[in-house]
C-alpha cells in the first residue's frame, strides 16, 4: 500500500488524523519539528508509525519528509503563513495534497499559483478537507449531479457546542486581516454583512436557526468546479444572541482590516497560543454538527443535509479518508479542486458512516 504522511501530527488536528488512519488500517508516517513529541506520539499509536522531521520553513526537510509518499495531510497552520511551502513541495514531487484549512484567501492562493503545476505533475490538491468545507463541497456536488445544473448554492453550518482549538483560533484571528468574499451574480464580491442575522427553518427540522454569513471556501472554490453557478455563499448557524454579536463583528471587520497590520495580527496569534488551550475530548464528544446545503436549479429548490457528532473527530476522519482515496488513485482529475469534484460524493459520504456521518436529500 502506498503510504500517507501526516504533517503536524503532534498538533490537535494532526493527532485526530492519525487516529482516523489507525481506524482505517492504513500505513502512514508522522512528521513535524519536534523529534521527542513525535516519538512519544508514535509509541502511543497501535501501528507505531515511522517518524520524519520536517520544518515548513526548510524546503530540503520538506522534500525529504515527502520522499516515497503518495499523499500528505497538512495540518500546520495558520495556513496563510505556513501553508504554501508545503503545497509547493508536494506538487513539485507529484504527491497528492490534503489540508484542513478554513482560510478562504489561502485557498485562492493555492489555486492561482499551483493549479496548472498540479495538472502537469498529475497530482490532486484538496484544500479545506475538514468539517468547515468538505460537507458543503460534497453536498453541492451531490445536488449538481442529481438535481442540477446548479445555479445557486448556499451552505449553512451548525457546530453545536463547538470549542475552537488553538490552531483554529489563530487562523480566525489571521482572517480578520483579509477581505471576506462571496460569489454573487457570477463574480467574486465583498461578502454582505447584514445588520441582523436571518432566521431560517429547514424542511424536516423543528427548530429554527439564525444564519450569519461567513467567508467560506464555497465562494472561491465551487464556481471553479461548477461552471453554471451564479452565486455561492456560506453561513454559520447560531442561537439568536450570539448570531447578533457575530453580525456586528462582520460589519466591523472591513474597518478592522484597515487598521490591522501583519505585525499586530502576528502578536494577536501569539497571544492566542499563550491564552487558549485545546478543547478536552469530553468537550467535543456528543456535540452535534449539521451542514445544510441548499441549491437552486432549473428543476427547483433542493436541500442536502449532513450530520454527525464531534466536529474535530469528523475533520480528522474526513482528511484521513480523503488522503487514502487519493493515494489509492481514486481522484477523478488532477489539479486544485474541491472534494466533490475529485471524489464521488455519495460513495465518500457513505464511507464516512463508520465515523458517525449521516446524510439525506430533502
Amino acid at each position: 500500500m502506498d503510504r500517507i504522511l501526516v504533517l503536524g501530527a503532534t498538533g490537535y488536528t494532526g493527532r485526530l488524523v492519525a487516529q482516523a488512519l489507525e481506524t482505517l488500517g492504513r500505513p502512514y508516517l508522522i512528521a513535524g519539528r519536534n523529534q521527542h513529541a513525535l516519538d512519544e506520539l508514535s509509541a502511543s499509536l497501535r501501528s507505531r508509525p515511522e517518524v520524519r522531521i520536517a520544518d515548513v520553513g526548510d524546503s530540503s526537510s520538506l522534500s525529504h519528509a515527502l520522499g516515497g509518499i503518495k499523499a500528505v495531510v497538512n495540518t500546520v497552520g495558520p495556513f496563510r503563513r505556513l501553508g504554501l511551502p508545503v503545497v509547493r513541495a508536494a506538487v513539485d514531487l507529484g504527491v497528492h495534497y490534503v489540508d484542513t484549512t478554513g482560510e478562504q484567501t489561502f485557498q485562492m492562493q493555492v489555486y492561482d499559483e499551483l493549479h496548472r503545476r498540479a495538472i502537469a505533475t498529475s497530482c490532486t490538491v484538496i484544500t479545506g478537507a475538514a468539517f468547515e468545507y468538505t460537507f458543503s463541497y460534497l453536498g453541492a456536488a451531490l445536488l449538481h449531479e442529481r438535481c442540477g445544473p446548479l445555479l445557486t448554492v448556499s451552505s449553512y453550518h451548525l457546530a453545536g457546542s463547538f470549542q475552537p482549538s488553538v490552531g483554529t483560533a489563530k487562523s480566525a484571528v489571521g482572517m480578520m486581516g483579509e477581505e471576506f468574499l462571496a460569489f454573487r451574480e457570477g463574480r467574486l464580491a465583498p461578502m454582505p454583512s447584514p445588520w441582523r442575522p436571518r432566521r431560517v427553518l429547514f424542511p424536516g427540522e423543528r427548530e429554527a436557526f439564525w444564519a450569519v454569513p461567513f467567508p467560506g471556501g464555497d465562494a472561491v472554490m465551487l464556481p471553479l468546479d461548477i461552471p453554471t453557478l451564479q452565486a455561492a455563499t456560506s453561513h454559520v448557524l447560531l442561537p439568536q444572541w450570539p448570531a447578533r454579536v457575530l453580525s456586528l463583528v462582520g460589519i466591523a471587520q472591513p474597518y478592522l482590516r484597515s487598521l490591522l497590520g501583519d505585525e499586530l495580527l502576528r502578536r494577536a496569534e501569539d497571544a492566542v497560543s499563550r491564552l487558549r488551550a485545546d478543547p478536552a475530548p469530553e468537550q467535543q464528544r456528543g456535540a452535534r454538527w449539521m451542514v445544510f446545503v441548499h441549491g437552486q436549479s432549473p428543476s427547483g429548490s433542493h436541500l442536502c443535509c449532513m450530520q454527525g457528532l464531534d466536529t474535530y473527530a469528523t475533520s480528522g476522519a474526513t482528511a484521513a479518508l480523503t488522503a487514502v482515496w487519493l493515494a489509492d488513485g481514486r481522484a477523478r482529475d488532477a489539479g486544485v479542486m474541491t472534494t466533490g469534484k475529485a471524489l464521488p460524493a455519495v460513495e465518500f459520504l457513505d464511507a464516512l458512516a463508520p465515523f458517525g456521518v449521516r446524510w439525506e436529500l430533502r
